[in-house]
């Protein structure tokens, strides 16, 4: 499966969305993840790969699988409320996929901020919570504004530092609107989530210089340098620094789990731990106007951002969200692309665990040949 760098992988023939979220499930059960969870992480992993956030989707399924094989991951954990008020909560994830952990913490977050108005709750000792947008998306849903992040391995220094303190911590914020799509910021506060690294990586492709520096403090588009003995850039330089600390108070300060330096690093996926806390906000829209009153105003933002003029060379604006939303409308109707080390890996799996795989391919396969 091994890819020279600079290559270009061809994209596949697009697989069905639904068959690509039951073979992920059947995989996960296989393993012993309870029906419902293996639902949950299929659930988000395909969203991501639906939204265009390929980094998240099922390029994780292969390192989950050797995180529950080795311990890494508790594949029927008790999960508990440690602590709760009509308003907040803290939830211990007992080192369970962060997925179903996440999204419990925001399905309480949103029913308390139906209740009181305004609500927040912390999970903490849980693994990869993949797609944070996807949990301000259920907000968004049901008619509210919600905010999640979490922060993860120390695998990167404070802006001006060389010793690794913080995660890529990532954020997410969503906005519920009428008659356009949600307003869903997404983003890592470095230049891109690691997890972008990565599948450069397993495909054999450089990344863009901007992205990272090397062990030696100099821009590189080597991937796995990186990744393994370099620095990720944050987002505006000090301004991303600042908003990962952010991150990393309410997320794992705030929660009682790991923070800072407690955190293991992460550099080989799969192998090494993922230990993530979270912070999950909601605020019920309808306690400051009426909803529908609320919606038309996002609108008439979306339209008045859309209609700037274009700056020379610009083809169109989109507000946050808006090629996620656009790319899964595309692979709604045309199916998911699976690069060839992806499907390769999905393949694999299935072999090794005896399940049906009937996933679409065509195009050359890592090696050159065809299946």
């Amino acid at each position: 499966m091994a890819q020279q760098r600079g290559v270009k992988v061809a994209e596949v023939n697009p697989t069905d969305s639904g068959k690509l979220r039951a073979f992920v499930r059947d995989v996960l059960t296989a393993m012993n993840v309870p029906r419902q969870d293996a639902e949950t992480v299929s659930e988000i992993l395909v969203e991501a790969d639906l939204r265009g956030v390929d980094s998240h989707g099922v390029t994780r399924l292969g390192g989950y699988v050797q995180m529950i094989r080795s311990g890494i991951i508790n594949p029927r954990p008790k999960i508990q409320v440690v602590k709760e008020t009509p308003s907040t909560a803290v939830i211990d994830g007992d080192k369970a996929f962060g997925m179903p952990v996440a999204k419990r913490a925001m399905e309480m977050t949103l029913d308390k901020a139906k209740q009181v108005g305004l609500a927040g709750v912390t999970a903490r000792n849980m693994s990869h919570t993949g797609m944070v947008g996807f949990y301000t998306m259920m907000a968004a849903s049901r008619g509210m504004v919600g905010m999640a992040m979490n922060n993860g391995p120390t695998i990167v220094p404070p802006f001006g530092g060389i010793t690794p303190n913080l995660s890529t911590n990532p954020m997410s914020v969503a906005f519920p609107a009428g008659k356009e799509e949600p307003i869903v910021l997404d983003m890592a506060t470095t230049v891109v989530a690691g997890g972008k690294f990565r599948l450069a990586a397993k495909k054999g492709l450089p990344i863009p210089k901007e992205w990272a520096l090397d062990r030696s403090g100099v821009p590189t588009d080597d991937p796995n340098e990186a990744i393994e003995h370099g620095f990720f850039q944050w987002a505006g330089g000090y301004k991303g620094f600042g908003l990962a600390t952010m991150v990393e108070v309410l997320g794992g300060v705030l929660s009682g789990g790991l923070f800072g330096q407690e955190v293991p690093p992460m550099i080989h996926f799969g192998k090494d731990p993922i230990t993530s806390s979270g912070f999950y906000l909601a605020i019920d829209i309808e306690r400051f106007m009426p909803l529908a009153e609320f919606q038309g105003r996002v609108d008439t933002l979306v339209r008045q951002l859309l209609s700037s003029k274009l700056a020379k060379g610009v083809e169109r604006i989109y507000v946050a969200g808006g090629p996620e939303f656009e790319r899964k409308r595309q692979r709604t109707r045309e199916g998911i692309p699976l690069s060839a080390p992806v499907y390769e890996e999905l393949l694999r799996l299935s072999r090794e665990l005896e399940l049906p795989f009937d996933l679409a391919f065509s195009g050359p396969r890592a090696g050159g040949s065809r299946h």
